[in-house]
């Protein structure tokens, strides 16, 4: 197996120099291979005009003898001399034979950008021709030349599938470099500079396949005196993209095996993801012990012990490196729906094998296949919530793991959550219709009746009993008074009631104010004027 297909970058398939000739335009100086790159014809720019000349008068419509013509008041007739009136017929020309894809890059195809207009020199540029990935960085040399510059472009070709984002930095750095060397030595103008660009392909192409990295010295005798030798050297990084934003409720899942990873006779593709060296990071040596794949960033920040920023930037650092992912809490009140990447794991075995083994206990799923596995995911629909989709499914909990299940799909993007968001849409309201109102408002007006004669009683016995006995007027009265029903709302923290605008969900508002959702959607209930929107 190759170096590129074991660190995962991709294989260049050709490197070519374009430059921009004064006479015949864009064109290929050096190719490596020599044959990777397919050129057309080319003809000086006068060659082209007087071409374009001689096709116009050779394209003049000349009417064959015989052909048959329209007359004016007459049908058609044959062909009689000058007077007659010229007709073009329109002919249906067959379409051209398609040629079978090549394996050549078509360079005539993308000559415009190879050598473009000058606001695009000096900045990469990525075109798709056939089978290949074209990626390139052109850029023009001011001075003494023909046309007071020089314009020329190192091309490297890969697949058209490939991801050439660790090649970027390369590209950049090779056309900086041979711009450099023009002005310094003029390697690209003068004719002795092709034997050591010849020797500078040649190995980008081998070592960069090979190694991954690339050291050579350039021989320069007899282009420039103060560079005798250039040392080039050049190394291929993987590349990460930026981490995700964490929010205090997103759950971190592993991706890999930490324990592992901190011994020193685990394999070497944990110790280059990780490290090599058995002493971690304090904060991010607690952080991995709590990451069960269920605890949510704030719940790992109070068993850590830690601050939440600092737990927040442990898992950014896991996230760039691909060590962990981020799903959303799972319960099975959840609502989720399948997603069209689902159709790349009808087609992929492999995606289907690791479903198998990832949701399944002991391997072992009953009377559930594995190929039906990829249709379980499309019944999670209609707004289901997970507990009434297993329901449905009459799933045995005891052998198939539905969180692991939804947590698969989640991580691959077969299924979506569906989040709920509270939204204050009135006044609070005192609870159901008109006819509860107004049954209410006539409870409330009885009651403060009878507790305006119960309080004017209560007073009348005070005042004979303080007659009769004084002593016993000083001690408490043994009845407790009952709290008259109230006729408002039961209030909301105003911090929660500042969330309730449509832009925090459910897991959200939970996780910020330690409450359980089954909690929250009763005092959301109690104080009323609440409406849901789900998305």
């Amino acid at each position: 197996m190759d170096a590129y297909e074991e660190s995962g970058f991709p294989e260049i398939k050709a490197i070519f120099l374009a430059q921009f000739h004064t006479d015949l335009g864009p064109m290929v100086r050096l190719s490596y291979p020599e044959d990777a790159v397919e050129v057309g014809e080319q003809k000086s720019f006068a060659e082209l005009s007087n071409a374009k000349s001689d096709e116009y008068h050779h394209h003049q419509y000349q009417r064959p003898s015989g052909e048959m013509v329209a007359e004016e008041g007459h049908g058609y007739s044959s062909y009689n001399g000058e007077a007659a009136v010229e007709v073009i017929r329109l002919i249906k020309r067959p379409a051209p034979a398609t040629k079978p894809e090549s394996n050549k890059i078509d360079f005539n195809s993308i000559q415009t950008l190879v050598i473009p207009k000058l606001t695009l020199f000096e900045r990469l540029i990525t075109v798709c021709t056939g089978r290949h990935k074209v990626m390139c960085y052109p850029v023009a040399v001011e001075g003494n030349y023909a046309r007071n510059a020089l314009i020329f472009n190192m091309c490297f070709a890969f697949g058209v599938d490939a991801d050439t984002k660790c090649y970027e930095p390369v590209v950049k750095r090779v056309g900086c470099l041979l711009k450099e060397l023009e002005i310094g030595g003029r390697l690209l103008s003068d004719p002795e500079g092709q034997r050591p660009l010849k020797t500078m392909m040649r190995q980008l192409v081998t070592k960069l396949n090979a190694h991954g990295e690339y050291q050579i010295e350039l021989d320069l005798k007899g282009l420039a005196q103060s560079m005798v030798s250039t040392g080039i050297s050049i190394r291929l990084f993987p590349h990460y993209d930026n981490p995700s934003e964490i929010n205090l409720y997103d759950v971190p899942v592993r991706k890999m095996d930490f324990e592992a990873a901190r011994m020193k006779s685990s394999s070497s593709e944990f110790q280059s993801k990780v490290a090599s060296e058995t002493v971690w990071d304090m904060v991010l040596d607690k952080v991995i012990h709590c990451i069960d794949n269920v605890n949510h960033v704030r719940r790992i920040a109070r068993l850590a012990q830690i601050q939440e920023d600092w737990v927040i930037l442990a898992l950014k650092h896991l996230d760039y490196f691909g060590c962990v992912n981020l799903v959303d809490i799972f319960q099975f009140g959840n609502i989720y729906e399948p997603q069209y990447q689902l159709v790349g794991l009808y087609r992929s075995a492999r995606l289907q094998r690791e479903c198998f083994s990832y949701v399944t206990r002991d391997g072992k799923t009953g009377d559930i296949a594995m190929d039906a596995l990829a249709q379980m995911y499309l019944t999670m629909r209609n707004r289901q919530t997970v507990a009434q989709w297993v329901i449905e499914q009459k799933l045995d909990l005891d052998r198939f793991d539905v969180r692991r299940f939804v947590m698969f799909g989640v991580m691959n993007g077969l299924l979506r959550r569906i989040h709920c968001y509270p939204v204050v849409c009135g006044p609070p309201s005192l609870g159901g219709g008109k006819e509860e109102e107004q049954s209410e408002r006539e409870e409330e007006q009885s009651g403060r009746e009878d507790k305006r004669q119960q309080e004017e009683k209560r007073q009348r016995e005070g005042a004979e009993a303080a007659v009769e006995s004084p002593a016993q007027a000083q001690q408490p009265s043994t009845r407790e008074q009952q709290p008259a029903p109230s006729s408002e709302p039961k209030a909301i923290d105003p911090n929660l009631l500042r969330m309730l605008d449509g832009t925090h969900h459910m897991d959200e508002i939970s996780v910020l104010l330690d409450k359980d959702i089954a909690t929250l959607k009763d005092m959301f209930q109690d104080y009323g004027g609440i409406e849901y929107v789900y998305h």
